[in-house]
C-alpha cells in the first residue's frame, strides 16, 4: 500500500513541470499556459509514414473510409431528426477522423468526404445553434445528444485547424452556445457518461476564441476537479467505465496545463497506478472487461473496448509530451500493436467493439457506433505520435517506423527527420537527419523496456554511453546535414509470465508483439474443429525449439514463431514433440489463445511483463524523479 501511494506521488510530480502549441497548427492558439509541456507535437501534415503503422493509416482510409454509406448510417438521421439508432451515431466522432485523414493523405476523395459531411452538418445546424438527430423535446438529456454535439464540435474545430474553414468555426460556436445556453434547464438523467467529449470540445474552443465562457463552463457547469477512484463494477458513470474515465483524463489533463491545478492529475495518476500495479493492463495492451475495469486478467469475450484501447493511448500521449517519460511510449507501443490493430481485419474493411485474447474474436456488426469511430480517430492521430519537439529546441524519436517528418527550430532552422525500418520485424532502425543550418541540439530516442544489449552508431561510428532500457537515450551534439544514426534493438522471443487467471502459464512475445495460435495455422492440433480453447490453453510448449519465421496471414512478410509443443496431457520433456507449432502474431483474426503451459524445468526462462506487476512498481518509483 505504502508503494502504491509513492508511486501515485511521484507520478504527480513528474507532471508539476514549469505554453503547449496546438498540435494542429503547432503556434496559432498557444496561451501563457501555467505548465509547458516537456515535447510537443510536430504540426500534423508534416509528418509522413509508412511501415506497418503507415499501412494501417492506408488501409483504414482506402478499405474502410470509402467504403462508408455516409447516408444511411450517419447523415440522414441529421435531416428526419427522429433520434437515431439506439440514439447514438458518432458522426462527430468520424468527422474528426476524416478531417484527419484528410490533410494527412490530400486524397480528392477523402477531402470530398470531409466537405459532405461539413455540409450536411452544418446546413442542418438550426438558428439556436443545435446539430443534432433528435426532435425538439428530446434534445440534450436524452441518451447521447450532447455527446454527439461535443464531438461535432471537436470535429469542427479540427477542420478549422487544418484546413482553416472559419464556417467550421462559426458552427463550432454556435453548437456550444446551444449547450451553455440550455445547460441549466434541468439536470441531466446520467450527467456522468453521457456527456463525454464535452470537457474537451470546450476547452479546444477557449484555446482559439479566447472567451471565457468556454474556459469556465468547466469550473461552474462541468467541474473536471473530480477523482474518484477505480470502480469495478458496471457502473454507468465515469469510474466504472474505461472509456468514459480516460476521457475525462485527457481532458483533466488539458485543463491542468492552463491552471496547473494539482487536483486535475489526481485522477489520471490512479488510472496509470491501476493499469501498471494493479493487473489493470492485459499483456496485449488492453483492459476491461464489457467496458468496465477489471483486474483479474481475464481475456474472454468482451475484452479490450476498442474505444478504450484508443483513449488509453491518447492519455499515454499526454503523460508523454507533459513529463517525457519513455514509459507511456512503451504502452503506446504495446497498445497499438496488439490491441488497436487486432481490432481490424487484415483488409482493413471490418472493425471490433471487443478484442478477446481467449475464444473467438467478433466483429462489429455495422460501421457507426462508438468503437468504429474512435479507432478511425486514434489512427488518423497516429502521425502526431511518432515525433515530438522539445520547446527549447530537440527532437524525440518515439515511435520506429519508416516515416519522416519536417519541421523547424525556433531559431528558423529548418530540419527533416528521416526514418527507415522493418519494425517490428526487427529492431534495426536507420535514422538520418537533414538540416538548413548545423546546429547543436538533443535528439532523444526512446529504449523500449523489453531490449537487451541495444547499440547506437553516429554516422557508423559506436556510442560507448551508458543505454538503459525503459529510458529516452538522448545524444546531445552538434548535428549537420546528412548525419546518420543507427539503432539495433536485439529482438529475441521472450516468455511473459502469466498473472492471476494466467497464473502458470506463458505467452510469447518479440519486441512489442505477442503472439498466438489459431486453429487454421495448425490444423493438427484441432482437425475436427471441436477443440474448446480451454482444452487448447493446456498445451505445453518447449522453449527450446522456438524459430523465428515469416508469415503473411495479417500482413506481407509478417512475423510467426516455429515452436514445438506436447498435448493436453502428462508431459515427458524427454519425449518427442507432439506438434510443430506455428504461432501468429496477435492481429491474426483466427487465434484463440495466446498462453500456454511449461515444463516445469523450463521455468528459469519465464521473465516478468515489463509492463505489469511487482518488477514495474519498482522501475516507476525509481524512474521518476
Amino acid at each position: 500500500m505504502r508503494a502504491n501511494f509513492i508511486f501515485i506521488i511521484l507520478f504527480l510530480l513528474t507532471l508539476m513541470q514549469p505554453a503547449s502549441a496546438c498540435p494542429y497548427c503547432a503556434q496559432s492558439c498557444v496561451h501563457d499556459l501555467a505548465v509547458k509541456d516537456q515535447w510537443t507535437t510536430i504540426q500534423y501534415g508534416n509528418v509522413k509514414v509508412t511501415g506497418e503503422i503507415g499501412r494501417r493509416i492506408d488501409l483504414t482510409i482506402q478499405n474502410n473510409l470509402k467504403k462508408l454509406d455516409l447516408d444511411k448510417d450517419f447523415l440522414d438521421p441529421f435531416i428526419s431528426k427522429t433520434g437515431g439508432k439506439n440514439g447514438f451515431i458518432g458522426a462527430g466522432m468520424l468527422l474528426d477522423a476524416v478531417v484527419r485523414f484528410a490533410a494527412y493523405s490530400g486524397d480528392k476523395e477523402v477531402v470530398a468526404i470531409k466537405d459532405k459531411i461539413l455540409h450536411q452538418l452544418i446546413g442542418n445546424q438550426e438558428a439556436d445553434g443545435y446539430i443534432g438527430y433528435f426532435p425538439k423535446n428530446q434534445r440534450l438529456w436524452t441518451a447521447w445528444d450532447i455527446h454527439e454535439m461535443a464531438y461535432i464540435i471537436t470535429g469542427l474545430v479540427t477542420d478549422y485547424h487544418l484546413f482553416g474553414r472559419k464556417s467550421s468555426l462559426n458552427a463550432a460556436v454556435k453548437t456550444a452556445d446551444y449547450i451553455l445556453n440550455n445547460w441549466g434547464d434541468r439536470p441531466a438523467s446520467e450527467p456522468d457518461f453521457h456527456f463525454i467529449g464535452i470537457d474537451k470540445a470546450m476547452w479546444s474552443l477557449y484555446m482559439l476564441t479566447h472567451e471565457e465562457r468556454f474556459r469556465t463552463f468547466g469550473e461552474t457547469q462541468k467541474p473536471l476537479t473530480w477523482n474518484p477512484g477505480i470502480e469495478k463494477t458496471r457502473a454507468w458513470a465515469h469510474f466504472g467505465h474505461i472509456f468514459a474515465y480516460l476521457a475525462v483524463n485527457e481532458a483533466q489533463l488539458n485543463k491542468y496545463r492552463m491552471t496547473a491545478d494539482e487536483q486535475l492529475i489526481k485522477a489520471p495518476a490512479v488510472a496509470m497506478d491501476y493499469l501498471l500495479n494493479h493487473d489493470g493492463l492485459s499483456i496485449i495492451g488492453g483492459a476491461g472487461i464489457e467496458e468496465i475495469w477489471t483486474d483479474d486478467q481475464d481475456g474472454e469475450g468482451d475484452h479490450a473496448e476498442t474505444c478504450a484501447t484508443a483513449y488509453m493511448v491518447r492519455v499515454y500521449d499526454n503523460l508523454l509530451r507533459l513529463n517525457g517519460k519513455s514509459l507511456y511510449g512503451d504502452m503506446m507501443e504495446r497498445s497499438m500493436y496488439n490491441a488497436l490493430f487486432a481490432a481490424q481485419a487484415p483488409d482493413g474493411r471490418k472493425l471490433r467493439y471487443y478484442t478477446a485474447f481467449e475464444g473467438e474474436k467478433k466483429y462489429w456488426h455495422g460501421d457507426s457506433y462508438c468503437c468504429p469511430n474512435n479507432f478511425r480517430r486514434i489512427i488518423s492521430e497516429l502521425p502526431l505520435m511518432i515525433y515530438y519537439m522539445q520547446p527549447e529546441g530537440g527532437l524525440a524519436v518515439n515511435l520506429y517506423t519508416t516515416s519522416y517528418a519536417n519541421t523547424r527550430f525556433a531559431d528558423g532552422t529548418k530540419v527533416t527527420i528521416e526514418q527507415n525500418t522493418d519494425y517490428p520485424n526487427s529492431g534495426q532502425v536507420a535514422l538520418q537527419l537533414n538540416l538548413s543550418k548545423s546546429r547543436s541540439f538533443p535528439l532523444a530516442l526512446r529504449i523500449p523496456s523489453w531490449v537487451k544489449n541495444v547499440s547506437v552508431k553516429v554516422n557508423g561510428m559506436l556510442v560507448n554511453d551508458k543505454i538503459t532500457a525503459g529510458e529516452f537515450f538522448t545524444l546531445d551534439r552538434k548535428w549537420k546535414s546528412g548525419d546518420k544514426i543507427e539503432l539495433d534493438f536485439p529482438m529475441d522471443f521472450r516468455l511473459v509470465e502469466g498473472r492471476k487467471r494466467q497464473s502458470g502459464r506463458v505467452a510469447v512475445m518479440r519486441g512489442p508483439l505477442v503472439y498466438g495460435l489459431s486453429r487454421e495455422a495448425n490444423p493438427k492440433v484441432d482437425p475436427k474443429k471441436t477443440l474448446s480453447y480451454q482444452t487448447m490453453e493446456k498445451i505445453t510448449l518447449n522453449p527450446e525449439s522456438m524459430v523465428l519465421t515469416s508469415d503473411s496471414t495479417v500482413r506481407q512478410n509478417g512475423t510467426a514463431c516455429k515452436i514445438g509443443g506436447w498435448g493436453t496431457g502428462f508431459v515427458s520433456t524427454s519425449s518427442k514433440n507432439t506438434y510443430e507449432l506455428l504461432l501468429t502474431e496477435f492481429t491474426d483474426p483466427n487465434g484463440v489463445i495466446i498462453y500456454f503451459r511449461l515444463p516445469d524445468v523450463n521455468r528459469m526462462l519465464v521473465v516478468k511483463d515489463e509492463l505489469g506487476g511487482e518488477k514495474v512498481e519498482s522501475l516507476l518509483i525509481t524512474k521518476i524523479p
